[in-house]
């Protein structure tokens, strides 16, 4: 008898020793979130993007099964600032799930204003609703005022901005498994110093490049923090929105043709995951600009040059450089 119970005991302490490993259910709403989790969380997480590898994020539309992928959630990871306008069906119908905003704690960036002025910092003053881009997206006729003065959500194109994003996981994790809470702050931090290097390593990049020739025009507005933060001017986008949603009117198309020419920009940025056909019309009708594909909302699959968000920034740093600096 006493030997059965020594059994019993041996076995319903190895199935809680098994459930104590289980790693943590992360959902992330974006695979460059995803990948900057997994590195916060390493194999104490496992870590799903609701949306795919090269894909627009603006475009996305999620499926039932993503309402089950959220419901069973122990942490659900969000960009914030509107980005997400897919999400709140997605919360509503998966009770008990509390987004973390990841990007609390910078500082936002209006659309559409090249002196980089602030709107505030992201979770205390700036006002980032998703009703604001959903005005974006209605593509009204007078774009000198819509946008204008709303907020930039793409902040991930400056790693200065990733790095509160992995102190801000790593708090959330920390919350869902106070257990493993140092190893997470100690993950966090040497991500942040893997993100300082390529800050860095970018910086000497570009330093050569002229400031007659820091000068981009984008598919749609998707590299202000990157233009911000590494001295470049954002003069102009094919989509004149924050989102790629938007029909720019023949007007709209006409201004940027003579903007390129005036400027002598030297290349059109478009997005790995839209076909940019209107710009190569623009590039056409002006002569003599390159078109160069970059990756924007998300990571490229493994094996592909932005399979990480590391790899990511890097490629598009360096097809930057060369295009706009020969």
């Amino acid at each position: 008898m006493k030997r059965a119970f020594i059994v019993i005991l041996h076995a319903f302490l190895l199935v809680i020793a098994v459930h104590a490993q289980e790693p943590l259910n992360v959902v992330a709403t974006t695979t460059i979130i995803a990948d900057v989790a997994q590195n916060v969380g390493g194999d104490l997480v496992e870590v799903t993007s609701l949306v795919p590898t090269n894909t627009d994020i603006h475009a996305f539309q999620p499926v039932p099964q993503d309402v089950a992928l959220v419901a069973q959630a122990d942490v659900l990871l969000v960009n914030g600032a509107g980005l997400e306008a897919f999400l709140g069906d997605l919360v509503e119908n998966a009770a008990g799930v509390t987004p973390t905003v990841v990007s609390n704690g910078i500082d936002v960036l209006a659309f559409g204003d090249d002196d980089g002025d602030s709107v505030g910092v992201l979770g205390e003053d700036a006002d980032c609703t998703a009703a604001d881009h959903a005005e974006d997206d209605q593509a009204e006729a007078d774009h000198d005022e819509h946008d204008h003065g709303s907020c930039d959500p793409h902040f991930w194109t400056n790693p200065q901005n990733v790095a509160i994003w992995a102190g801000n996981i790593a708090d959330a994790l920390a919350a869902a498994d106070p257990d493993h809470a140092e190893t997470y702050q100690a993950n966090a931090a040497a991500y942040q110093e893997q993100l300082s290097a390529l800050d860095e390593e970018i910086t000497a990049l570009l330093a050569d490049i002229p400031e007659a020739q820091r000068l981009i025009v984008t598919n749609h507005e998707f590299l202000g923090y990157f233009a911000d933060h590494y001295d470049f001017q954002i003069v102009g986008t094919v989509i004149p929105s924050l989102s790629t949603l938007v029909e720019p009117s023949p007007q709209d198309v006409a201004d940027l043709i003579a903007t390129i020419q005036d400027t002598g920009v030297k290349a059109i940025f478009v997005e790995a995951s839209d076909p940019g056909r209107l710009a190569e019309a623009i590039a056409g009708d002006v002569g003599e600009v390159e078109i160069v594909s970059l990756y924007s909302d998300a990571l490229s699959e493994p094996d592909e040059p932005a399979g990480t968000y590391l790899d990511y920034l890097r490629y598009d740093a360096e097809a930057i450089a060369q295009a706009v600096g020969d």
